[in-house]
């Protein structure tokens, strides 16, 4: 359930307003528990580049590919040869090392010009050049996929490449160029500071979006990827729901009524949020027209209802504790719909977040005292706990769907995780130093 604290300090200032860089670096670790056991072999030459290129495309490819948890990348020291386009490509060299994808490339330009970056993904085999362009005039092939871009986004198309190959691999889109967002807190009790900050998903460029000595909750993307709404205590005496620009660095306060301003969450249309707002009494799901502050309310049961999630553009899954025990239920925006119980299984599902699709979500479940990472099909109700720790929270879908995030502890330090719906690929997120919680998957770019 939301956790809101009480807020009577004076009103404080914002330390940072608009989006800056962040020195801090996050840290990723691969930890698979049952582990994926038919890993797709594939080997990545390294691309034929200027040395001056301050990004090696092959690597970020190849580090990316690995932290899928579902290729086994050949090492560069392993490689037969270096060919860097299909033309010279010998497939009984390849066939020897037993990798079933090959990919080659080339970037045209050097640091101070235009590049052009181009390649080729081979199935070996089958000696067949996949997601290519036709043959020339005289029955050529080479590379797959021009792309002219600046230097400064060498990094971000290796991400595309990447997840050109995951999808041509595994028939699901790849998130390697997506973002997330998550708050850090540093300092000691009563010098304690919060921050709101994104990354990349490989935990690279971050970003400072804002920093206060007051608690940050909740953040969410909207589906356009360019605003942020999130839960501030920076004013006195209550909560408030903001809304920010990220581009711009604006922001706007949306609410900030008495009592609870807490967990919004976007509608997929992106002109609505759903929040738990609790001026009449006890908490309520209530819908707010993100544009003109316009709100209607959702639910009126004389129970905490809070954390809602958006199914479709029509219906709020939202957390309730109506039954005696916080359970998921869902209801429609029409006049005269009824909350419908999704979850039964157990004394404690919170916090739902819906799969892109809305087939799927995923909640904290209360497994045997230790509160875990659930995902239930919404068809079947089949529920499969993922995740083993002890207080796991704030689950994120992936734009694919084939994604979770969430918040965890590790020694006594809040890290980040992430786990395949099918629990058998896990990762750690770490900060040095710092706490990082509550995070948010942003959409695909």
């Amino acid at each position: 359930m939301q956790r809101i604290l009480a807020s009577t300090a004076l009103m404080v200032a914002l330390l940072l307003m608009a989006v800056s860089p962040a020195s801090a670096e996050l840290r990723i670790e691969i930890t698979e528990s049952a582990g994926v056991q038919d890993k797709v072999p594939v080997a990545i030459v390294p691309f034929a580049q200027d040395p001056s290129l301050p990004v090696d495309i092959a690597k970020v490819i190849e580090d990316d590919l690995i932290r899928s948890g579902r290729f086994a990348v050949v090492p560069r020291n392993r490689l037969p040869s270096n060919p860097v386009s299909v033309n010279e490509v010998t497939f009984s060299d390849w066939r020897a090392t037993n990798v079933e994808y090959l990919i080659v490339g080339r970037v045209v330009g050097n640091a101070g010009t235009r590049l052009n970056i181009e390649f080729a993904l081979i199935d070996v085999v089958k000696q067949q050049r996949l997601l290519g362009d036709p043959p020339d005039a005289q029955g050529r092939v080479t590379y797959c996929c021009n792309f002219q871009i600046g230097p400064r986004q060498l990094r971000r198309t290796a991400h595309s490449i990447a997840n050109l190959v995951y999808e041509q691999v595994y028939d699901v889109p790849g998130v390697f160029d997506t973002q997330f967002v998550y708050i850090t807190s540093t300092g000691s009790r009563d010098q304690q500071r919060y921050a709101l900050e994104m990354a990349d998903i490989d935990g690279q460029n971050i970003v400072r979006v804002l920093e206060i000595p007051r608690p940050i909750l909740s953040p969410t993307w909207s589906p356009d990827g360019q605003q942020l709404a999130y839960v501030s205590f920076e004013f006195p005496g209550r909560t408030a729901i903001i809304v920010q620009h990220l581009s711009r660095g604006e922001r706007r306060k949306l609410i900030s009524i008495e009592g609870i301003n807490g967990a919004p969450a976007w509608s997929p249309d992106g002109r609505r949020l759903a929040l738990s707002l609790s001026h009449r009494g006890s908490p309520d799901i209530y819908i707010v027209n993100v544009a003109s502050g316009q709100m209607s309310q959702l639910t009126t049961a004389p129970s905490i209802e809070t954390e809602a999630a958006w199914l479709d553009d029509n219906t709020v899954a939202f957390t309730s504790n109506r039954s005696g025990t916080p359970q998921i239920y869902k209801k429609g925006l029409s006049t005269g719909s009824r909350a419908q119980r999704l979850t039964f299984e157990g004394n404690y599902n919170a916090g739902a977040s819906a799969s892109p699709d809305g087939s799927k979500i995923a909640f904290i479940h209360n497994d045997g005292g230790n509160f875990r990472i659930a995902v239930q099909d919404l068809g079947t109700r089949v529920l499969e706990v993922l995740t083993n720790g002890r207080l796991d929270e704030s689950p994120s879908f992936s734009p694919n769907g084939d994604q979770i995030l969430y918040s965890t502890k590790e020694n006594g330090v809040d890290v980040l995780g992430v786990v395949s719906v099918d629990g058998l690929v896990e990762q750690r997120i770490s900060l040095a130093n710092e706490n990082v919680r509550d995070p948010a998957w942003g959409p695909r770019r």
